[in-house]
């Protein structure tokens, strides 16, 4: 799992360097040439901006990159602005094909990516379910590469989210086995809605990353009833739920806490709705916004 964090975080932090020190070089012959190199290095910096996890590799760190980016790409505009225009169309195709060929790769990706940030047509507004932080969305959307949980029915739309400090990381480390080392565990899950707790689970252990347990899935969790639809809320503090089955609650009703229970890789909050007749997940929003990968919300 460590292996799997390093390479994440040389992904989000390298390429984006590197395509900062590439466009920083770049010396061809037209201005064409060039602008095809730039579209290029910038519809990928653009998809890793989307896609990673910035919560890991540091919510203003990606600022800080996109700078270096836009640096490098004024620098290296001025260098081109007297070249000519285009250079013979025939040397040109053959020459930047491979550019060509990636840039409508990722092109496709980014507009792939794009479609998942969009709410679907129809979505169950929620009062957000944390409080005291800032918290930031590690799974959320409507595509595998924002959110791992869409090919799972129920938990189609599902968000987990996490914490960051200060300095915008999630946790002290890159995957640190204490679990008060990361900035969401702890924090109170408060009811995101009325309704009625439909059943609760307190006794299960918080495990240190990267210890799962796949046996029970949701962990510690409370399941509610509101309007219909059942909202699961999980990963929850052993002994830390504070409700009962049968209980009536209020938005804003303390839960329990974020712990580390259940088939986790690091602490989270999971949230999912699930229509009971269908059993198919129904998407929603947290105060009137589309929980989507890197998404930030204050409480």
């Amino acid at each position: 799992m460590i292996a799997l964090v390093i390479i994440l975080l040389a992904v989000c932090l390298g390429l984006p360097l590197f395509y900062a020190w590439r466009i920083w070089r770049l010396n061809e012959p037209s201005a064409l040439s060039w602008l095809l190199v730039v579209t290029d290095a910038c519809a990928f910096v653009a998809l890793i901006m989307l896609v990673g996890r910035w919560d890991m590799a540091g919510f203003y760190v990606r600022f800080a990159l996109l700078a270096l980016v836009a640096a490098a790409a004024i620098r290296s505009f001025v260098h081109h602005a007297r070249r000519p225009w285009a250079p013979p169309f025939a040397g040109f195709l053959w020459t930047h094909l491979p550019t060509i060929l990636s840039l409508v790769a990722f092109s496709a990706a980014l507009a792939y990516v794009v479609s998942g940030l969009l709410p679907p047509g129809r979505t169950i507004d929620l009062a957000f379910p944390l409080r005291d932080g800032r918290f930031i969305v590690g799974q959320g959307g409507g595509v595998m590469l924002l959110n791992r949980h869409v090919s799972h029915e129920a938990q189609r739309f599902a968000a987990d989210i996490t914490a960051i400090g200060p300095a915008g990381f999630r946790a002290r480390g890159i995957l640190p086995r204490k679990l008060d080392n990361y900035e969401i565990f702890g924090k109170q899950v408060v009811a995101p809605c009325d309704g009625a707790v439909m059943s609760t689970v307190d006794g299960l252990p918080d495990l240190p990353p990267p210890e799962a347990d796949r046996e029970n899935p949701a962990g510690n969790h409370v399941v509610l009833l509101c309007g219909g639809l059942q909202v699961e809320l999980a990963h929850l503090q052993r002994g830390s739920v504070r409700v009962e089955p049968g209980q009536d609650v209020r938005v804003g009703d303390l839960m329990g806490l974020v712990g580390n229970s259940g088939n986790t890789t690091e602490p989270h909050l999971h949230i999912h709705a699930v229509d009971p007749d269908t059993g198919a997940g129904v998407p929603i929003t947290f105060d009137g916004r589309y929980p989507v990968r890197n998404r930030l919300y204050s409480y």
